[in-house]
């Protein structure tokens, strides 16, 4: 027993109070994935990066909303939501105590965001966000101001409406009709 006492001793105690006092994590620990509202743009990245589909992003019943639910019960904290993020509205945080008693609604974390509707057509494409964080991105670009007008109308019209507008003008422009 003293020898036990001795080694303790000489190489320090490899225990830690863990429940009385708090738990020192290690640098780069990946714990409970943080989501902050403000600054998600409803880009859709986390979720389809996520292997455990943890991350849901979908439409609310009426179309107005985009719901962004995260349940951890389901997380594998494996990081990629956190690398993918281009704004940093999800990051993994030094959490680690998930325990719930009987609700699990408690694990899980829900933000809605504004749809932005086609101009053209009038479809739900994107989250307003988005389409702000898109043009922000565009204005530090060296564009001319008129090349800045034309992108930012094109931000707010869908894929299908743009690429029939392309066609459009291609046929206009070579004078070809197409049948």
């Amino acid at each position: 027993m003293m020898k036990l006492l001795d080694i303790t001793e000489k190489y320090g105690k490899s225990t830690h109070k863990y429940p009385f006092e708090p738990y020192e994590v290690a640098n780069n620990f990946r714990g409970r994935p943080l989501y902050k509202y403000e600054i998600c743009i409803g880009c859709a990245a986390c979720g389809i990066a996520c292997p455990p589909n943890a991350i849901t992003i979908k439409l609310n019943n009426d179309k107005t909303k985009l719901i962004w639910e995260f349940n951890c019960a389901r997380c594998i904290f494996c990081g990629r939501c956190d690398e993918v993020c281009p704004t940093g509205a999800i990051r993994l945080s030094d959490e680690f105590e998930l325990a719930v008693k009987f609700d699990k609604s408690a694990l899980i974390q829900r933000g809605e965001l504004e749809v932005e509707c086609c101009e053209k057509c009038g479809k739900v494409f994107s989250t307003k966000r988005l389409v702000e964080y898109s043009f922000l991105r565009l204005s530090k670009a060296n564009l001319t101001p008129k090349r800045l007008e034309d992108a930012k109308m094109y931000l707010h019209i869908c894929p299908e409406c743009k690429k029939n507008m392309t066609v459009d003008n291609f046929t206009k422009t070579n004078g070809a009709e197409v049948k």
